[in-house]
């Protein structure tokens, strides 16, 4: 017998293809999203729909109509630069979440798995990146989202809700719903973008960087990789889990493997660096290999 799992962002790029996994295993789903950047089309027809944001108090309502076993918290904004520029907006990563717990207090949800972020490290002193590496945020989102997980370590404390926080390296690839996020600032969707000609060229920051090519070198994992995590992590593990893939790849290096893939050209233009921007980011993900 399945559990009911409250998934919320559950329309968006990693809550939607996680919506359908659950469900296809035989759990009852219901998705809360403002659609703001999430697709309504993406959610499951089998799954019960909420057009609901996190911090409306309206929230309540969804836990009143019926019992549920399992959170899983994926409603955020998430992009880096707006967040310096929009600290207001993004205090509701913060709001949202404490909405949420508050109402399982109420109805006595004990589990929440949570979507975090390697952002939260800030700078890597050290590599690759364990769960036990410093927190020095360097962004505004990244500090929302640490302010999260300090959050569920207090109410876990006070509640007795247990949680798994997910701190997510660099998230990539399609899990069978064509996603296309409608306003991305990440290197694959932006990639795809130039290809398909719906932007005219990729702009590479920094190219004298301390890597093998200068260019900067990221951690990807495969998203459906992260889906798996989650399924697990409805009953497994507990506290913060790294899920990155171990090893980095540098932004010169996904170039070259897309412009394999589509046997064509991509127009590039190098810039400086970004403020902020580590030279090299890459997971240790023992803790998820053995727990998850």
């Amino acid at each position: 017998m399945g559990s009911t799992v409250l998934v919320t962002g559950g329309a968006g790029y990693i809550g939607s293809a996680v919506v359908k996994r659950l469900l296809d295993q035989g759990h009852a789903v219901i998705v809360i999203d403002n659609l703001s950047k999430g697709r309504k089309e993406l959610v499951d027809e089998r799954a019960v729909f909420y057009h609901l944001d996190t911090t409306d108090p309206k929230l309540i309502e969804v836990f009143k109509k019926q019992p549920i076993n399992v959170v899983m918290h994926f409603a955020a904004y998430k992009a880096v630069g707006e967040s310096m520029s929009d600290p207001l907006k993004y205090t509701d990563n913060i709001r949202g979440l404490v909405n949420v717990l508050d109402a399982m207090v109420q109805y006595k949800v004990r589990r929440i798995v949570f979507s975090s972020t390697a952002a939260v490290y800030g700078m890597p002193k050290a590599m690759p990146i364990t769960e036990e590496h410093p927190t020095a945020p360097i962004s505004y989102y990244g500090f929302t989202k640490l302010v999260c997980e300090q959050t569920l370590a207090w109410y876990k404390d006070v509640h007795g809700i247990d949680f798994v926080a997910l701190r997510y390296f660099n998230v990539a690839g399609d899990a069978g719903l064509d996603y296309v996020d409608p306003a991305p600032a990440n290197l694959f969707p932006i990639i795809a973008e130039v290809i398909g000609g719906t932007r005219k060229e990729l702009t590479v920051f920094g190219t004298d960087y301390d890597t093998p090519d200068g260019s900067g070198v990221r951690d990807y994992v495969d998203i459906n990789d992260l889906v798996d995590a989650h399924i697990v992590a409805i009953e497994k593990g507990t506290g913060i889990i790294n899920l990155g893939s171990g090893s980095g790849y540098s932004v010169k290096d996904v170039i070259a493997a897309f412009e394999d893939e589509a046997k064509t050209k991509i127009p590039v233009i190098f810039g400086p660096r970004r403020a902020g921007d580590p030279a090299a980011i890459a997971a240790s993900n023992g803790k998820a290999l053995y727990i998850l």
